[in-house]
């Protein structure tokens, strides 16, 4: 093929320099018609494009094909070109249909088309070349902005305290959350959300971080006035911030117990002897108030020697010195 066509333009050159050197007469010229990648080669005495193409027995399809010089227009150089549209499929806004067009470019395509797409997504790009055969798909893009309010999370330290009986806690500071405003930019394609992303974010009330205070102080130096093996439970949520026997609230928190019949303040060490772990903790509340059971420790207490998962345990309790 590359053969055949370089033969038929240097037929044409030659066809060209005959024409140049001689005026248009009566007398039959050669006319090279290109079309595809043929050359048609065609004698003729008129000048008419529309002429030697019917000559040439070539009938355009005036939706898809085109001559150039156009069929109406009399031949100057003896060489006729014809131009076949694209057949492109376009999909956009929910809608898919085949075009037939000159256009170049996807850009002057969707021009043509009357489709804007200003911030939209195009595929292939705008400048790339139109052939048959291709697909171009616009999917529109549209942003949103979302203002909304969220929570600042506030953080809780523990720092120790030798003041206070080794694993005895106490809310120093309580924490409490701050609020923030957050911008959000949403961004949709084809109605669908693709992202999302925080824009902005301003502070409405700044968080307060708290401090609780845990006791270091050694229960070891202590002796052991006396020592109990029983049940154990804890009490917990459903209690917390009521009043105990002893007058303060209870705090589910703390490092406490409730016991029938030791004084108030007395520290005792609680073992539980599934884990063997023990805490020591204030007695501060009358308890329990179930037969067989020795001691109801609170829900912090209860989770730092395992006892919390099973609810009930049996255990050793040292009151201490």
């Amino acid at each position: 093929m590359v053969k055949k066509i370089t033969a038929a333009l240097l037929g044409a050159a030659v066809v060209l320099t005959l024409w140049f050197v001689s005026p248009w007469s009566c007398r039959a010229r050669p006319v090279a018609i290109y079309i595809g990648g043929d050359v048609v080669e065609v004698s003729t005495r008129s000048r008419i494009v529309g002429d030697i193409l019917a000559e040439a027995g070539i009938t355009l399809d005036p939706q898809r094909e085109r001559a150039i010089p156009s069929v109406e227009a009399e031949l100057d150089l003896p060489l006729i070109f014809i131009d076949r549209a694209a057949e492109v499929v376009i999909r956009a806004d929910g809608r898919e249909w085949q075009a037939v067009t000159w256009a170049r470019t996807v850009a002057e395509l969707l021009q043509e088309q009357g489709l804007s797409v200003e911030g939209d997504l195009v595929d292939p790009p705008l400048l790339q070349s139109i052939k048959s055969g291709h697909e171009i798909t616009v999917i529109r893009v549209e942003r949103e902005l979302l203002v909304r309010e969220e929570p600042i999370p506030a953080q809780t330290a523990v720092k120790k305290d030798n003041s206070l009986p080794l694993g005895k806690e106490v809310v120093h500071k309580k924490a409490r959350d701050g609020v923030k405003r957050v911008t959000y930019e949403i961004v949709y394609h084809d109605g669908e959300e693709v992202s999302r992303q925080a824009v902005a974010e301003e502070v409405l009330v700044p968080p307060v971080d708290g401090v609780i205070l845990r006791g270091t102080r050694a229960a070891a130096s202590r002796g052991v006035l006396s020592v109990q093996e029983g049940t154990a439970s804890y009490y917990g949520a459903q209690f917390h911030g009521r009043r105990t026997a002893s007058g303060v609230p209870f705090d589910m928190n703390a490092m406490t117990a409730a016991h029938l019949t030791l004084e108030f303040g007395t520290m005792v060490r609680v073992t539980y002897l599934k884990t063997g772990k023990s805490v020591v903790v204030e007695i501060n509340d009358r308890g329990p108030h179930v037969p067989g059971r020795i001691i109801d420790l609170s829900a912090a207490a209860a989770k730092a020697i395992g006892l919390y998962a099973d609810g009930i345990g049996k255990v050793k309790v040292e009151v201490l010195e």
